[in-house]
């Protein structure tokens, strides 16, 4: 290969990544407001647990992760020690396990600095965003690419948000409970992906299990149910895949 083709192709793959990481970053521009409100409102109850202004603002940039944040304020506001509200905490984020596991195959490549890049801004969001592009075939050269852009607007917007809400928190009545737009915008992105029997009947089970199981301690229910959802989705395209290879023959 010559020098001109070389670095041509250096440059076709540089374009290529400013277009993943634009594409990102718009995809996810459109979940800005959904996070807002959620964010004030956990802004606000850092504050009242007694972590301070800034301690919130550290705990949203660090956690970024607004269900774990909401049950580790509301653990230190009952007198919990630390170290159980750290554990409740991380707890009510197994499910990023799912997501792991669900992107572990695509990424068998990456290097180790591309592997915590993935793992580092992993949240519902960027997840579904990321898999929606997948599903679409598009930026396939790219994919770490677009997950960083999506990270590179939903985070230091998350950061920004809980800094309005520990700040100005006092404006905000306490009794605000916001926290349902976050599962909106991801019911919204998750919905239009339900194309096969499995992946509707995954989405029904898990919906249902995750109501039924609403009340176990530390939200274990939500880990409940993603299980559960997974394991009806799969039975079934294995039921299905059955019958079709009895078929064929």
């Amino acid at each position: 290969m010559s020098r001109s083709a070389g670095s041509d192709a250096a440059a076709q793959d540089h374009a290529g990544r400013r277009a993943a990481f634009r594409a990102g970053a718009l995809e996810c521009a459109k979940l800005m407001p959904s996070y807002a409100p959620f964010g004030l409102v956990c802004g606000v109850a850092a504050v009242q647990a007694g972590l301070g202004e800034w301690g919130a603002v550290a705990l949203a940039a660090f956690a970024f992760a607004g269900s774990s944040q909401a049950v580790l304020t509301q653990f230190l506001s009952s007198g919990a020690p630390l170290a159980i509200a750290i554990l409740s905490g991380l707890v009510v984020n197994l499910r990023m396990a799912v997501y792991s596991a669900a992107i572990a195959p695509r990424i068998a490549g990456a290097t180790r600095r591309e592997r915590l890049l993935w793992a580092a801004f992993l949240v519902d969001q960027t997840f579904i965003s990321n898999e929606v592009r997948h599903e679409r075939g598009e930026h396939s050269a790219h994919p770490l690419a677009f997950y960083l852009g999506c990270a590179a607007v939903l985070w230091p917007w998350w950061t920004v948000v809980n800094a309005v809400g520990a700040f100005a928190g006092a404006a905000l009545p306490a009794s605000w409970q916001l926290d349902f737009t976050i599962p909106l915008s991801f019911v919204a992105l998750v919905v239009p992906l339900l194309k096969s029997r499995g992946q509707i009947v995954a989405a029904v089970a898990g919906g249902v299990a995750g109501i039924v199981l609403y009340a176990l301690p530390l939200k274990l229910g939500l880990i409940a149910a993603c299980a559960l959802g997974t394991a009806f989705g799969m039975a079934i395209d294995t039921g299905l895949a059955a019958r079709r290879g009895r078929d064929a023959r």
